[in-house]
């Protein structure tokens, strides 16, 4: 036995009898798949070439049939002229006998017109022949008299010519004045009827759309194209563009096959194409018909997927016949490995199973029972966190009332040693309200509007500590108003703005404070912007740092200017790290403030 053979045979015998059996079946089930492969693809290439090529040939000939039926009708519908007396006395009229030309075509030229008034297709008709008389007929062109027909490609292969045939398109050279035209030109050998000979030639010229049109009066079933060959010059005529290195590949196909057939098959571009073709009698023309076979074959590929959907079923069922008794007995790992994987990422799936004594049910039990322990011990440790972060927003809430009371109780002292009574009752008034909506039991949660109700009663407090009121100017969205915020999150931002912003000697034109509040999709926006002397670069830099590490870093001014770190701090344990916090200052500027909150009040430690 090879080498090669024996170390196959060596690897089977080491394989478990499961995989053995695996092997086997797999065999058997490959073997008949690629039989049917092969077989159902054969007889369906066979069959789908057949039927496109039947298609195809009955098309080529149905179109071709119908361009020679025209080209003859066209032929015989010049028969009256071509008998005609005069005509053919014209024929052997010599060249400089112009008098005798002008009288005879005087008297045929009726017969013409009559052939000609229902053909719009034709641009006009020209009169060769060997004696050297040039005659031009056309109700749009000119005859330009001077032209060499003999030294033309085209028209001077006209003299050699037998019988009747279509020439390749080309241009009307010969006409005087205007465009051009593209012509095929259909010529007609004329016959003299005394002397049996042909020395004159009757040339149609016929407008290159009209053949062309002939191309697209119907499709057959499978893409493709239809194409007029001339294959003495291979020369092709379609409608659609035809790549070089295809026409190339189709003609070498054709001297090849052609006298053998006129349905054959040819590659080009790693392509495989289908070509069928029809002669035309009328010269060196054959109608052509070429499609490729990707798109001829699409019943072969529909089998190739049915090989493909049959071979995996197969495999299918050779696994399930393998592993039965193995599946049952290591699902439940399987299972347990799946549990460990999404416990990986988090997510808590106890396994189900029935009742199981052995092993591997008394393993899965210790594991739900773990998942059950971690839970409990997660909930614990999540509460503890919750506990934890509400009592410091308490605590950083408590810090701000105090700071703000000792501050106003002065000012109400100083009015009442100056025996200004008035004042004093609606400061009392303004710290009562003020103190009654920092002690609310309301979850340290209000509406924006008693927010700003609030801060109106502390610039009403400022107003008597300095005995001057503060340009402020507030635009509020009427939807923003009863949207639930942290109570105390602006007002120490409008505070600093004023401390550090504002100056008694500044007039209303050099300071501006600004509070807006908009909603914007599921979010509230709230910007505190002022005109005065902005926050000093050190500090800033202090408070971008601050930013950045999400209240991690806290340089020591902090802990004597509490006022912004409160309020950012109490937002990260409201909100968490992820809300939009924005600070920007241009000293002798000003500064402004962004803060972005979900519209809805958030749960602490969320």
């Amino acid at each position: 036995m090879p080498p090669f053979f024996q170390s196959i045979k060596h690897k089977v015998d080491h394989l478990s009898l499961k995989y053995k059996l695996f092997l086997l079946l797999v065999a058997l089930s490959v073997i008949p798949i690629i039989l049917v492969s092969y077989s159902s693809q054969y007889f369906m290439f066979r069959s789908s070439t057949k039927y496109s090529a039947s298609i195809s040939s009955q098309y080529v000939e149905f179109v071709s049939k119908d361009i020679t039926n025209y080209l003859q009708d066209l032929n015989q519908s010049f028969d009256t002229l071509f008998t005609n007396f005069q005509f053919q006395k014209f024929l052997t009229t010599p060249d400089d006998d112009l008098a005798a030309q002008a009288n005879l075509i005087i008297d045929f030229r009726p017969i013409l017109k009559n052939s000609l008034q229902f053909r719009n297709e034709i641009v006009g008709v020209l009169y060769l022949d060997q004696l050297g008389k040039v005659y031009f007929d056309s109700y749009q062109k000119a005859l330009n008299y001077r032209y060499s027909f003999r030294d033309d490609p085209i028209y001077g292969t006209v003299f050699s010519t037998t019988k009747p045939e279509l020439t390749l398109p080309h241009a009307m050279d010969y006409i005087l004045l205007g465009t051009h035209e593209n012509v095929f030109s259909f010529v007609r050998p004329i016959i003299n009827l005394n002397t049996g000979d042909i020395r004159s030639w009757f040339i149609v010229e016929l407008r290159e759309d009209k053949i062309k049109s002939m191309l697209t009066d119907a499709s057959p079933e499978q893409e493709g194209q239809l194409l007029l060959y001339h294959a003495g010059s291979s020369t092709p005529v379609s409608n659609t563009p035809i790549d070089a290195a295809l026409l190339q590949d189709f003609r070498k196909a054709l001297e090849k096959d052609a006298r053998t057939s006129k349905e054959f098959l040819f590659t080009s571009d790693g392509v495989t194409y289908e070509a069928t073709y029809a002669n035309i009698p009328y010269g060196d023309w054959k109608l052509v018909w070429m499609a490729p076979l990707s798109g001829i074959t699409k019943g072969v590929q529909q089998s190739f997927v049915l090989t493909l959907i049959i071979a995996f079923v197969s495999l299918a069922i050779a696994i399930v016949i393998a592993f039965p008794v193995m599946n049952m007995v290591l699902w439940p790992l399987y299972k347990l490995k799946q549990g460990m994987q999404s416990l990986g990422r988090g997510t808590y799936v106890p396994i189900k199973m029935q009742t199981v004594n052995d092993e591997i049910g008394f393993l899965v039990r210790s594991y739900n029972r773990m998942l059950d322990e971690l839970q409990q011990m997660e909930q614990e440790v999540f509460q503890s966190k919750l506990k934890e972060k509400e009592r410091e927003l308490l605590q950083l809430q408590a810090q701000i009332n105090p700071h703000f009371l000792f501050n106003t109780l002065e000012t109400i002292e100083s009015y009442a040693v100056r025996n200004h009574g008035d004042a004093v009752g609606e400061m009392v008034q303004s710290v009562s309200k003020m103190m009654r909506f920092s002690v609310r039991n309301d979850g340290g949660w209000a509406p924006l509007k008693e927010e700003m109700a609030y801060i109106r009663n502390f610039m009403r407090i400022h107003y008597y500590r300095n005995g001057l009121d503060v340009n402020a100017h507030f635009e509020l969205n009427p939807e923003a108003l009863e949207i639930p915020i942290m109570k105390l999150s602006i007002q120490p931002f409008v505070e600093n703005a004023i401390k550090y912003g504002w100056s008694p000697s500044m007039n209303a034109e050099e300071f501006l404070l600004t509070v807006e509040a908009k909603v914007e999709k599921e979010h509230l926006r709230i910007s505190i912007r002022n005109t005065g002397a902005g926050i000093p670069a050190d500090i800033m830099s202090k408070l971008s740092e601050l930013m950045a590490s999400k209240g991690e870093r806290i340089d020591p001014y902090f802990q004597r200017h509490t006022g912004i770190y409160n309020v950012y701090r109490r937002f990260l344990l409201a909100y968490g790290d992820s809300i939009p916090f924005h600070i920007e200052s241009t000293p002798g500027q000003g500064t402004l403030v962004e803060i972005a909150v979900p519209c809805n009040t958030p749960r602490t430690g969320k």
